[in-house]
């Protein structure tokens, strides 16, 4: 349902939401993490900058970080800069006049998925996926969990170091 970009922006966001030390992330330690291109994670960074969910600052001790907590940030405000909301008023199948007086056949099930979604993306916070995807990982398998290398707030748990082996 979302674009690439959105999809990277979201992980991203998470990403830096589950840090708990407030120190800034830079791009390349993102991109590094998240397994995603530098050059276009860091123009994805900027637009959240421009879009007032993230601050960035230059510099030595520069990079990112959430511009207020988490659980103020919706995620409407993360997927509207790269995805046009606009589009969902209009007809999915493309015809230029539909409403309740002149529905085309999926005009009642378009809306319910719409307004599902929209309210999703309203009620729906950073701090919640970023909760959620915590639970998640502390929930899994070791052996499942080294197949998600770059999965967002892997880089925030402690795992438990690798038993070593004897050799005889």
């Amino acid at each position: 349902m979302f674009s690439q970009t959105t999809d990277y922006a979201i992980r991203a966001a998470i990403d830096i939401a589950t840090r708990q030390d407030d120190r800034p992330v830079l791009a390349s330690e993102l991109a590094a993490s998240l397994d995603i291109p530098q050059h276009y994670l860091s123009k994805i960074l900027q637009q959240l900058v421009r879009a007032g969910v993230l601050q960035s600052t230059r510099g030595r001790r520069g990079g990112f970080v959430l511009s207020r907590p988490a659980a103020k940030i919706r995620l409407r405000e993360v997927v509207a800069p790269f995805e046009n909301l606009r589009k969902c008023e209009e007809c999915i199948l493309g015809q230029p006049i539909c409403s309740s007086a002149g529905a085309c056949p999926l005009h009642d099930f378009w809306k319910l998925v719409r307004e599902t979604y929209l309210k999703e993306l309203d009620t729906r916070t950073l701090g919640d996926l970023a909760t959620h995807q915590l639970k998640r990982l502390r929930a899994m398998d070791s052996a499942v969990l080294k197949q998600l290398p770059h999965a967002p707030g892997r880089a925030t748990l402690k795992l438990p170091p690798r038993p070593r082996r004897v050799r005889a």
